[in-house]
């Protein structure tokens, strides 16, 4: 990685779920690690690895919101790391790192071990940095940070209280010492521009579809305040856990962290999130020229999981497109009008004018796209012309 303001990029892969069988119950995930990796379009790692070389993908590096294996099965979870190392490698990264999701963690004590965590701690290379006193650390505390050359990295353990009580297993969780010990540490560290912290469940409720509010992330707020207060910088926070795609502004200031809910790459998707949306992975890149302008800033790529076609790019009907923005906090429906005085005639405009003249219509959330596109339908009688969920132009209807 160099200096400068060069893009970074940074792949997502979350919720694996691997699994050696469902014994007759219906599939955790497409994820079977006894089924033969012989063909992309069958097996979502080796298709995930095809896509990688067939498309040229790289990344800075690759990072997994947990949930590697199913139901704490040791053999899946080990071979989760090891595909997604895999990963790591094809897409050339300088790190893979993860950090513990629910099913990570033996929490209800099936394994012959007295230690929730056995079955992480057990992995070669060391989970989740493979650096003993950070990793260390990650155990102790909850948390681990490592400074990049651009940016800086939190890895969170939100999983950390499960195996304690009966009832910790069902959410997520910071707990106020763990808050503390994070603004200590990055007080002392000092400012760095572009953060981003890792975590399972989500900081923030996501009561969307029915999924249930009980297992958001408790005092998961008082993380966001923390984050979101720019003394340490501006922050992006991806997260695993719903199965369910999508992209957020946390609640709170004009400087609150970016929320990223990554959907899952492979388990099984089931009623009612299988009607919205589908598994995906990711590479997201920040573009540190816009700090001065926007904040925190970005592009993602999505591709999704279709067994029997292997990895395509992802569609406006997969939860989140293939490409898409975020960082502009601006009106869409103001944008919108700006956008429709360019258009003097009925003359289309090819969509790079658009984008020269407005430059930050790049970094418009996906559903904030969605209202600019529907006011321009609505009082403008102008529609975007997309391939493949690429705008290409903008012209009046007919």
């Amino acid at each position: 990685m160099t200096g400068g303001a060069a893009v970074i990029s940074i792949a997502v892969a979350s919720d694996l779920h691997a699994h050696t069988g469902s014994n007759g119950t219906p599939s955790p995930s497409h994820l079977n690690i006894l089924d033969p990796p012989d063909y992309p379009n069958q097996h979502p790692i080796t298709g995930l690895l095809e896509l990688i070389r067939a498309e040229g993908l790289t990344a800075h590096g690759l990072v997994s919101p947990g949930d590697l294996g199913d139901k704490a099965n040791q053999q899946a979870t080990k071979y989760a790391w090891n595909a997604l190392h895999d990963i790591s490698r094809g897409l050339k990264a300088e790190f893979c790192t993860a950090t513990a999701g629910n099913h990570d963690i033996d929490s209800r004590y099936l394994g012959d071990d007295h230690a929730p965590e056995h079955i992480l701690k057990a992995l070669l290379p060391q989970f989740p940095l493979g650096d003993e006193q950070l990793d260390d650390r990650y155990w102790a505390r909850a948390y681990a940070i490592r400074d990049y050359d651009r940016f800086r990295l939190l890895l969170l353990n939100s999983s950390a209280y499960h195996g304690h009580t009966p009832t910790e297993l069902n959410h997520g969780r910071i707990d106020k010492q763990t808050l503390e010990d994070i603004r200590k540490d990055l007080n002392k560290r000092g400012v760095r521009e572009i953060n981003v912290l890792l975590c399972h469940h989500h900081p923030q409720q996501h009561s969307e579809l029915g999924l249930g509010e009980h297992d958001v992330m408790k005092q998961g707020q008082l993380l966001l305040d923390l984050l979101g207060s720019a003394d340490f910088g501006r922050w992006l926070i991806i997260h695993g856990h719903k199965h369910h795609p999508k992209i957020t502004y946390a609640a709170g200031s004009a400087t609150s962290p970016i929320v990223f809910s990554a959907g899952s790459l492979c388990s099984t998707l089931f009623l009612p999130v299988q009607t919205v949306a589908r598994n995906q992975f990711y590479i997201i890149d920040i573009d540190p020229k816009q700090l001065p302008i926007l904040g925190l800033a970005g592009r993602i790529r999505a591709w999704d999981w279709a067994t029997g076609s292997g990895w395509l790019p992802a569609n406006e009907r997969s939860g989140l497109p293939h490409e898409f923005g975020f960082g502009f906090r601006g009106d869409p429906i103001v944008l919108a009008d700006q956008i429709a005085s360019l258009v003097s005639s009925g003359v289309p405009l090819v969509w790079d004018e658009v984008r020269t003249a407005f430059p930050y219509v790049d970094f418009v959330l996906p559903q904030d796209m969605m209202r600019l596109e529907s006011r321009l339908i609505r009082n403008h009688s102008m529609r975007i012309v997309k391939d493949r969920g690429r705008a290409f132009q903008l012209g009046k209807m007919i």
